[in-house]
């Protein structure tokens, strides 16, 4: 009877808002909506409904709000939790210290649930297939996307948290359905090694049972659980090889008991496990770098577009789709991200903005196809950590002597077809339209006005300090005002994702969880972290060839900085930057690096008029959010490294220690 009530339960707050296994709907036999928790267990439509909740359970970052409970959520890339992009009208330094979507805490029934969901479901499954209700072939790959989706979740909670209770039974026994049994009072928590074999020993097993292609589009295959083996291999790797970089102290409990440890030792083995999984994606040959070999950069550049726009299955692996046919709701993520010029009868867009600190980064490329240093020039004199220092009614022009340019997307002419393709800059073109970000003038008097509004009439011509005349413009428009929120203030928005020709209210598309690019990235790091030499030709090929793609005609060697450099570029908002900086430690520290970063940088490009002609200088700041001279707030950067792990709720229910950030 509980097992049956248990299926009820879980009938009722199937999440149809998760739309990656929607075809799992399609043609189902019977009238679902009368089904009960009973027919459901014995019948296949009623398991593939289950299969449907199972799959709501994972915790995918795909276009989410930052917070569910903001008055106005926004949609953003983790990677304004890092020092490359911004809430347009805020700072955003920082990392959630515990970033497993849903609040993952391990002592609370309404997440535990979920995996006693899971749990469930494998049984059901099982329990199905010897009475015949399924076949075994059926119930093997049922039960193997159960594990998957199980795995995932672990994976969550042991990057996050460390060690957690393994629990791989319904355990109907210790609940009644009322939610108020202490339910995992008996259960121990697991070190964190062992829940990081834990976790990728699942998804090995998965694998295994997994057909090669998806019983159906956005359900998971057998490259769908290696790839996330791969992940969490690396993870793992990386988090034992640089646990002890921002060492949290021995005294600590859970540090002491191994919950939230981990040791050198440990990390060639997760690389070795990293690469296996990595090579049976690659050498399966059903997987490729989509646009792989453009003939121009042009080609390369739309190609890097096209493939956000349209699902790619040759570089596809896991991931989810909001194509759920309803037409009045959806992710606000394309309209709050889109520049203010593309969007009409909304202002909540151009939210998120790109630090020039990342667009730096971004190699130029010259006429032979060749990277050089991308650094952004601005001053004569080369200092370009140097910032602008004064207050906004201070600003003259003259304070230094800037480089000046003709055009004011001069600087950004060189830079690789990445950039061109996933970054919006000033007078970039994006969806018909030029796109005005700029943020000061000097009049041909020498008056200066920056990040305010300005014109000048020059021969029957008139001169904007926005670009044009301020309402429609994408950039530093009421840079001041918080509350407005909708332009452009760093100098630089996102492109990528969105779509090319207009700005979709509700979005559509598809989030690719893992895609084929980061299984290379992931293989290359492994090897070069691992110096594993008779690796080392296929990795510097495999390295290679993601920049040729981007039109790239050189070679770099296989170092470790060349690997994370491409892995940052090439995975820029698609939410593994933060997460690269987790699992290596990297977040800022002042013990490990003592001089000061900085913060978040600002590039305005300000037109002058003064010298007879119209020329551009570019303008670095601190972003003004984040400097008290604007009227911002400075930040501090420091990374506690007991923040490495999160906290674990209600701790003392079952006797566990406190994770680091409690003790």
């Amino acid at each position: 009877m509980k097992k049956i009530l248990s299926v009820i339960a879980a009938f009722a707050c199937l999440t149809f808002s998760f739309t990656s296994c929607e075809a799992l709907f399609d043609n189902l036999e019977g009238d679902l909506t009368k089904m009960t928790g009973e027919n459901m267990a014995s019948s296949e439509a009623g398991i593939q409904m289950l299969l449907a909740e199972v799959y709501s359970f994972i915790p995918m970052s795909a276009f989410q709000p930052m917070s569910s409970t903001a008055t106005v959520p926004h949609y953003f890339s983790t990677d304004q939790y890092t020092m490359n992009a911004c809430d347009s009208h805020g700072g955003d330094y920082g990392f959630n210290a515990n970033p497993y979507y849903g609040s993952y805490g391990i002592t609370k029934f309404e997440d535990w649930a979920k995996i006693r969901s899971i749990n469930n479901f494998i049984q059901i499954v099982n329990e199905a297939a010897e009475k015949g209700v399924i076949a075994a072939d059926a119930a093997k790959i049922y039960a193997a996307e159960g594990r998957f989706a199980r795995a995932y979740c672990y994976f969550a909670m042991v990057r996050s948290l460390g060690g957690v209770p393994i629990i791989t039974e319904p355990l109907d026994k210790y609940y009644d359905g009322a939610g108020n049994e202490q339910l995992f009072a008996f259960a121990e928590r697991a070190t964190e090694k062992d829940t990081w074999d834990f976790v990728i020993s699942e998804f090995e097993a998965a694998a295994a049972d997994l057909p090669e292609t998806p019983a159906a589009e956005f359900r998971a295959s057998k490259y769908s659980a290696l790839a996330l083996e791969v992940r969490a291999s690396l993870y793992a790797a990386s988090v034992s090889k640089y646990w002890a970089k921002q060492a949290i102290p021995s005294g600590k409990k859970a540090v002491a008991a191994k919950k939230t440890y981990m040791e050198a030792s440990y990390a060639n083995d997760y690389y070795n496990k990293c690469i296996a999984a990595a090579e049976k994606i690659i050498n399966s040959g059903k997987f490729s770098l989509y646009g792989a070999n453009p003939a121009s950069v042009d080609e390369a550049i739309k190609n890097l577009g096209d493939l956000f726009i349209t699902k790619q299955n040759c570089e596809y692996l896991f991931g989810k789709s909001y194509a759920d046919g309803i037409s009045s709701k959806g992710s606000s993520f394309d309209v709050y991200n889109s520049p203010a010029q593309t969007v009409t009868g909304n202002s909540d867009c151009g939210k998120y903005s790109v630090t020039v600190d990342f667009v730096d980064k971004f190699d130029n490329m010259d006429a032979q196809g060749k990277a050089y240093d991308g650094l952004i020039h601005t001053r004569a004199d080369g200092k370009e950590t140097e910032v602008y220092n004064g207050t906004i009614e201070s600003f003259t022009g003259k304070e230094v002597n800037y480089v000046r340019y003709e055009n004011i997307d001069d600087p950004f002419k060189d830079k690789e077809a990445r950039f061109k393709a996933w970054v919006l800059y000033p007078d970039a073109v994006f969806r018909n339209q030029t796109i005005k970000i700029q943020g000061g003038l000097i009049k041909t008097n020498g008056e200066a006005t920056f990040w305010g509004d300005a014109q000048e009439t020059v021969d029957g011509k008139t001169y904007y300090s926005y670009g044009d005349n301020a309402g429609v413009v994408s950039g530093f428009y009421n840079y001041m005002n918080t509350m407005a929120g909708n332009s452009i203030t760093t100098g630089f928005g996102l492109r990528k994702f969105l779509n090319p020709d207009a700005f979709q209210l509700y979005y559509k598309g598809f989030w690719y969880d893992v895609r084929y690019a980061e299984i290379l990235l992931s293989y290359c790091e492994a090897v070069v972290e691992s110096n594993n030499t008779g690796k080392a030709a296929s990795a510097k090929k495999y390295l290679n060839d993601i920049r040729h793609r981007a039109a790239f005609k050189d070679d770099v060697d296989l170092t470790l900085e060349n690997v994370l450099h491409q892995r940052e570029i090439e995975l820029a908002f698609e939410n593994d930057h933060l997460y690269t900086l987790h699992r290596r430690r990297a977040f800022y520290d002042p013990a490990v690096d003592p001089e000061y970063k900085g913060a978040k940088h600002a590039l305005t490009p300000v037109l002058d008029l003064s010298s007879g002609s119209p020329e551009y200088i570019f303008v670095r700041t601190v972003h003004y959010a984040e400097n008290p001279r604007f009227g911002g707030k400075a930040v501090d950067y420091t990374t506690p490294t007991a923040r490495y792990y999160g906290s674990i709720s209600n701790y003392g229910v079952n006797g566990y220690e406190p994770n680091p950030i409690d003790d």
